[in-house]
């Protein structure tokens, strides 16, 4: 009696873990706006993995439907989720390169020495930085940033609302996009040679605590911002805290044209990066992204930003089809 009980509990345990299967994959695929649904979409991954407990259980307690439906559960998870460690056109060009490094400063509570070895260390062209006060600008400012990057265009605010955008070289045609709540930059960086690409420095306001139609609102927004940058204008480059993971479909939307999430091009996988404060635990979840048009990631990688809720990322760009 025992053993039947121990069979049907564990039976249990597998539906219950393939229907999380389930709704892990809904949460991916389907444009949902209801707030709670949008963070759990976050977690997509997480919950698409329960679908492996699933077919382990099931097939151990020999119920064979329920082990077909999790295995079918599970393959789809992973069709979702395997390109994504898959080199996507990230071949090898000849144009010129350049190093473009994304750091959310957490409130321009970030360690500044840290933030400019990390810009040294790794030979960084060109950093966007979110979250950007009046006061981190003076602490980098002293810890030699300008000594790397000479070139900026910065507009710092309270709390989480400022952006800049520093530069090994020139900037030209700087603009504001007054448009969204927390700021958004673009401009142009001429490298040596003559070669140019636009750079965007983002930051669409999160899903949560904030209104989900706000957030929804603004990534439409970038999208539209996007599609109007004419195809012959050469290439560009977004990075930014985009407060949206690859299981979005806001986010998804933006990179499957002719923009490209960098990560995606390389094959780098899942780059967690957020929350990044919460030692000894790694990050959960990849909300920072570098994505690109005319231009072809060779790299994409992570990195720590002592002092703040985000890890970095760097990614390897080479301008150019």
């Amino acid at each position: 009696m025992i053993a039947v009980w121990g069979v049907r509990a564990l039976t249990a345990l597998g539906w219950c873990a393939v229907l999380v299967g389930v709704f892990g994959v809904l949460l991916q695929f389907l444009d949902v706006h209801n707030q709670r649904l949008l963070v759990l979409a976050s977690a997509a991954p997480y919950l698409m993995a329960a679908a492996a407990v699933g077919v382990l259980v099931l097939g151990v307690t020999r119920h064979w439907v329920g082990f077909g439906v999790a295995l079918a559960v599970a393959a789809v998870a992973t069709l979702s989720q395997a390109p994504l460690y898959l080199a996507n056109g990230s071949a090898p060009a000849s144009g010129p390169e350049v190093t473009v490094m994304q750091a959310n400063i957490w409130l321009g509570n970030a360690d500044a020495g840290s933030l400019t070895r990390q810009i040294e260390d790794n030979d960084v062209d060109v950093v966007t930085v979110n979250e950007l006060t009046p006061e981190a600008i003076g602490r980098l400012e002293a810890s030699g940033i300008a000594s790397v990057l000479p070139y900026s265009f910065l507009r710092p605010g309270a709390g989480g609302v400022g952006t800049g955008i520093w530069s090994r070289y020139p900037l030209s045609e700087q603009v504001h996009h007054e448009e969204f709540l927390l700021t958004a930059l673009s401009a142009r960086v001429t490298l040596p040679g003559g070669a140019s690409t636009a750079v965007y420095a983002l930051h669409p306001v999160p899903p949560w605590p904030v209104d989900s139609a706000v957030w929804a609102g603004e990534m439409d927004r970038i999208k539209t911002m996007l599609d109007a940058i004419p195809e012959n204008s050469g290439p560009v480059i977004l990075s930014g805290d985009f407060n949206s993971t690859r299981d979005h479909v806001k986010y998804r939307s933006l990179v499957s044209g002719r923009f490209r999430d960098a990560a995606d091009q390389v094959g780098a996988g899942i780059q967690n990066t957020y929350p990044a404060d919460r030692q000894p635990f790694p990050p959960m979840i990849a909300i920072d992204h570098i994505v690109t048009s005319g231009a072809r990631a060779q790299s994409v990688e992570s990195v720590v930003l002592t002092g703040s809720d985000h890890r970095g990322l760097i990614a390897r760009i080479t301008l150019g089809p």
